[in-house]
């Protein structure tokens, strides 16, 4: 059982927490710059490391990665960009079409469904799930929109970040030190530990998932070329950026796809969704459970839940940080249990 000094001392260390982390809320407009930065960085450090043990100067070391990402940036603009700007081109001129389909195809769908011979309850429960389906299907492109719309207003954070990120690389181990240093001593051996399990955690959750999103959305793009489906970049850029999103990202990312694909036949419908499939199927069975299971150290269960909490609290950007950030509480929850209990 915990004393009356330690219950005084955790409830003033929560409450300064929580101060904090609301006045960090309320400028988070003016930080999104650094996080970004600092994600940046912390994405690059072991790159940087590396060079580092061998024997090259931190510097250089950052110097040479910073060279290579704008030599593979620049690569994309030059070879991808065009074929991704007359992509999104034809989409658009092709956009009314595909929807007269898609109205023909759900009228369709409506006068079959209509003429069955399902008992009147069930019809009533169908209608109710196609009516939540469609409202999901709505409010989730409503918010991809929302997304789009503000990565575009925070452009200018976006352009800076590679630059903050690039000081924060060469200061990497200064800024540990003063933040150390900033400490009471008798902390500081257990807040370098608590930093520890956090990189264990998130370095196989971040690293990994972008690298899974990265072969996902080539893999999808390269498929869906060789089946003839319209639009593959897209589709692929979609499906990897959605894939970073635990359990639901595979499902999300497929659905335009199958879509387009019937709209050319059935038989391209079928192809593709075997494609997904079996791409996914490999992904979980390989990729995944090292991932979320041995890194993150959350139950399957618990991981759907945080996903879930994320995106009502936060979208798209909240599906994607609520299993680290939980994974974080955990860390630091029972640290915290240590230090004072």
């Amino acid at each position: 059982m915990p004393s009356y000094k330690q219950g005084i001392r955790i409830a003033i260390l929560t409450g300064l927490l929580l101060t904090g982390l609301y006045y960090l809320w309320l400028i988070r407009n003016v930080l999104y710059p650094f996080l970004l930065g600092f994600f940046i960085a912390y994405l690059l450090n072991p790159l940087v490391c590396l060079f580092e043990r061998w024997k090259i100067k931190r510097i250089w070391g950052i110097f040479i990665i910073y060279a290579v990402l704008l030599g593979i940036i620049f690569l994309g603009v030059i070879y991808f960009f065009p074929i991704l700007m007359k992509d999104i081109d034809d989409f658009s001129a092709r956009l009314p079409q595909i929807m007269i389909k898609v109205d023909l195809a759900q009228q369709q769908m409506y006068s079959q469904y209509n003429n069955s011979l399902l008992p009147l309850t069930i019809k009533k429960a169908l209608d109710n799930l196609l009516l939540s389906l469609e409202t999901g299907v709505n409010d989730f492109i409503g918010a991809i929109l929302q997304t789009c719309l503000t990565l575009i207003s925070h452009s200018l954070g976006i352009l800076i970040s590679p630059i903050l990120a690039f000081y924060m690389l060469y200061d990497w181990y200064p800024i540990k030190d003063k933040i150390l240093s900033a400490l009471p001593g008798r902390w500081r051996p257990e807040f370098a530990a608590v930093a520890k399990d956090i990189d264990k955690v998130l370095s196989g959750v971040i690293r990994g998932q972008i690298l899974t999103a990265i072969i996902v959305g080539t893999v999808v793009t390269g498929g869906l070329s060789l089946l003839h489906v319209e639009f593959p970049l897209i589709i692929g850029i979609f499906a990897g950026m959605l894939d970073v999103i635990p359990y639901f990202g595979a499902f999300l990312g497929a659905a335009p796809g199958i879509v387009l694909a019937l709209l050319q036949s059935p038989l391209a419908a079928i192809q593709v969704s075997i494609l997904f499939f079996i791409i996914h199927q490999l992904e979980g069975a390989v990729i995944q459970p090292k991932i979320l299971g041995e890194s993150v150290g959350l139950h399957p269960l618990s991981v759907i839940f945080f996903v879930f909490v994320g995106g009502e609290l936060g979208g798209i950007t909240g599906m994607l940080l609520g299993v680290p950030i939980a994974a974080i509480g955990k860390v630091i929850g029972k640290h915290l249990i240590n230090l004072f209990l």
